[in-house]
């Protein structure tokens, strides 16, 4: 962890944690006394599984992300708990979960400013970084017998002194609004689909512009910097699924295509090369489209990138109306 100049405290990380239940195959599929499987295909929004909540006490820095604790319990304290990341300088979008309720980046969410006073309800396993006889845990750090030293010297650097101060607690929990497949790793291919349905790539009309010697135009896709101000920003989206993490619609289980296959949908009908800008306002004008949009804007507020998803969503209506 990154905590140059500033004093260690102990942080407690509390996690949603999930293990699912392991396939087997149906051996009655032939029984006729088995229940039919309904018309409407599965309605379980999660895979059946294992859920509980585990608590964990570590050393940290004021300064240090949720995801360097994170890494400190997975190498230190619990290799089992299972979450994603990738850059770890919240440029790729992998790690996006709910931190004390809010989806947020966990490359980029703070200790300092997350942790809260509290201590855990009933219900939490508690997961200290050393031998504690009086709670009767034990460091899962130390049970590698094959690596005695090393282990012993990982759960030393994670072992709270009991003269720090104590800065408080993070809850954590899976994205909202999608399946979970491990503990904090949620599951965002309907996301991805709902995005490749509407196309995310430039449809010019195929016509290569040429020179006066029959030569081809090189610039034919010149545009101007006006043009290239009204989709540059639209084009940084990251598809970390916040914006439909935090909206109440797509996260309610609605019928909706949500908001970030719209940014993208946005950024080509406002590309000046695209010829097909009516085509994609026909494509989200639909129940599930832009008419399943609330205007509530929840989904501007956790944007990484500084996109005003919320305003984006209401030109897109307008657009829709006046097309």
């Amino acid at each position: 962890m990154d905590g140059t100049g500033s004093a260690t405290v102990t942080v407690t990380i509390q996690v949603n944690r999930f293990t699912p239940r392991p396939e087997r195959p149906n051996r009655h599929f032939d029984s006729p006394f088995r229940k039919a499987a309904s018309p409407f295909g599965s309605t379980r929004k999660h895979p059946r599984g294992r859920q509980w909540r585990q608590e964990y006490t570590l050393r940290a820095h004021p300064h240090d992300t949720v995801l360097d604790c994170l890494l400190t319990i997975k190498r230190t304290l619990d290799p089992t708990l299972a979450f994603r990341y990738s850059c770890a300088h919240g440029m790729c979008g992998s790690d996006a979960a709910a931190v004390n309720g809010t989806p947020t980046l966990l490359c980029t969410a703070k200790v300092c400013d997350y942790a809260k006073q509290g201590r855990p309800g009933d219900g939490f396993r508690r997961t200290a970084a050393a031998d504690n006889p009086a709670s009767g845990t034990r460091s899962l750090a130390r049970l590698d017998s094959g690596n005695a030293d090393a282990s012993r010297d990982a759960a030393a650097s994670a072992t709270p002194a009991a003269d720090m101060p104590d800065l408080g607690v993070i809850e954590l929990a899976p994205l909202p609004g999608f399946p979970v497949q491990r503990d904090l790793i949620a599951d965002i291919d309907p996301m991805l689909e709902q995005i490749k349905r509407l196309q995310p790539y430039l449809q010019a009309d195929g016509v290569l512009a040429t020179t006066h010697e029959g030569k081809v135009d090189v610039l034919e896709y010149l545009q101007k910097p006006e043009q290239l101000a009204k989709y540059e920003l639209l084009s940084n989206c990251i598809a970390c699924g916040l914006c439909e993490g935090s909206c109440p619609v797509f996260a309610g289980g609605e019928a909706f295509i949500g908001p970030a296959a719209l940014v993208v949908a946005s950024r080509f009908i406002n590309d000046s090369r695209d010829d097909a800008a009516r085509q994609r306002l026909d494509a989200i004008d639909t129940v599930d489209g832009i008419a399943a949009c609330q205007s509530v804007r929840a989904c501007s507020r956790p944007c990484p990138r500084g996109i005003d998803v919320g305003e984006e969503m209401w030109q897109l209506t307008t657009a829709v109306r006046e097309r």
